[in-house]
Parts: structure tokens; C-alpha cells; sequence
């Protein structure tokens, strides 16, 4: 039996964390990110397209239907090894899955250089 000490205690614990203040700058997104959702549909628009079930596409990458679904749904993200996966056994290249999407259809740039200089 608890004692009213030790239910002082945790109350006074759990108002404390109540009251941290979070991180300055940080927001939190509720949902996935939009290009996720672009993704996902993708896959499960070529999976269709090529008449395979979920089953089938678990097997050849070795997952469970249940992540499948997930991925499709974007409720969880795909690794880029995941996604190379998904490519070749879909029978499209990876950009395939970032087509239409505004922005994708520019050239990568350079990585900036820092300004750490390199000595030996």
C-alpha cells in the first residue's frame, strides 16, 4: 500500500514534467511528410499496375504484408536500401517513386565545401 507521501511525490514528478519547457525552434509535425505520402502511393499504384498482391511483394523483399500495407499507407518510412528494394522488384528505377512532385526535377547541387581547412 502506497503511503500519501510517496502520492505527493509522483503528483509533484508529474507536474514538473508537465512543465518543461520543449525546445526552441523545434516543431513537431503530426503525420508524415508530404513526399512520403507521394511515395507510398507510387508503390502501391506500380504494385497494381503489375497485378501483385502484398503477399507477393513481402516475399521478394523479405517483409511481412502487414509493413507492405504500412508502406503504402506512409505510416512508416522507407529506408533508401528499402526503397532500392522495392525498385527492382517493381521493375522501376528509384525515380520512378519521386516523379511528379515539384522541385525533383532540377539537377543536384554541389555540396558546399566547409570552411575547415584541410592540412597534412
Amino acid at each position: 500500500m502506497r503511503s500519501k507521501l510517496t502520492r505527493s511525490a509522483e503528483a509533484g514528478l508529474k507536474a514538473q514534467k508537465s512543465k518543461r519547457a520543449k525546445a526552441p525552434g523545434r516543431k513537431r509535425q503530426i503525420g508524415p511528410e508530404p513526399v512520403d505520402i507521394h511515395v507510398a502511393v507510387r508503390v502501391r499504384q506500380r504494385r497494381i499496375e503489375l497485378g501483385i498482391s502484398q503477399q507477393k511483394l513481402a516475399a521478394a523483399l523479405g517483409v511481412t504484408f502487414q509493413q507492405i500495407y504500412k508502406y503504402e499507407k506512409a505510416k512508416t518510412r522507407m529506408s533508401a536500401a528499402r526503397l532500392y528494394g522495392v525498385s527492382k522488384a517493381l521493375g522501376v528505377p528509384v525515380t520512378f517513386f519521386f516523379d511528379c512532385i515539384d522541385g525533383t526535377d532540377t539537377k543536384a547541387q554541389k555540396p558546399k565545401r566547409s570552411n575547415v581547412s584541410r592540412t597534412r
